[in-house]
């Protein structure tokens, strides 16, 4: 049988909490935390994951984010491949946005940054659904998150729209994060591309 995870939050959350608070929480999963955590895809296991921490009490947010970054790695929900999130309603960017989240804090990165890059994606995400939407494929290499961003319909200005949108007040949060960007267009639609930076913690193990 495998580890489940309440075996993993009890050897790891035992040094952020008392045993109450880490078994009440622990309840609140339910017969989730009893099952072998291998037995859950990636997403199920960051949400479980998400999930047990946010009921824990009397945490910083500071101590919240680098215990879940522990237990994430412990259990093995680390990111793989490529994510594709299809923008096409506000619901699909709450999608986009805790993914993001996700990726913040398992790469490493402040809390404070990630809230800050998750504000900006979202932004993002609006300005693309107000263009008819499309879709994110997000990757990660190293401590970096790389994006794709795909609008469904062609944004005027050619290939260097970015320029001519770039003082639009949902792309201003991603000014000092975006690093080299890209725009382009096609027949399906306008593209563009960027990478963020996610910087280990100091003190990240």
């Amino acid at each position: 049988m495998g580890v489940t995870l309440s075996q993993t939050a009890r050897k790891i959350a035992a040094g952020f909490v008392g045993p109450e608070n880490l078994e009440d929480a622990l309840r609140a999963v339910g017969i989730r935390a009893e099952k072998p955590i291998d037995t859950h895809d990636l997403e199920t296991k960051a949400g479980l994951v998400s999930y047990f921490v946010r009921n824990l009490r009397d945490l910083t947010v500071e101590a919240s984010t680098e215990l879940e970054r522990q237990m994430l790695q412990a259990v093995g929900a680390m990111p793989k491949g490529e994510k594709v999130v299809s923008i096409k309603d506000n619901i699909s960017i709450i999608t986009l946005r805790n993914y993001v989240r996700y990726l913040c804090v398992v790469l490493g990165a402040e809390w404070s940054l990630g809230m800050v890059v998750q504000s900006a994606i979202s932004d993002l995400a609006r300005f693309v659904l107000a263009r008819g939407g499309g879709s994110f494929t997000i990757t990660v290499q190293l401590r970096d998150i790389h994006f794709r961003v795909h609008l469904d319909r062609q944004v005027e200005g050619g290939p260097g729209w970015l320029k001519g949108v770039a003082q639009d007040s949902l792309l201003a949060g991603l000014k000092p994060l975006a690093r080299d960007q890209k725009s382009g267009v096609s027949a399906h639609g306008s593209v563009m591309e960027f990478f963020i930076e996610c910087s280990p913690r100091r003190g990240a193990r």
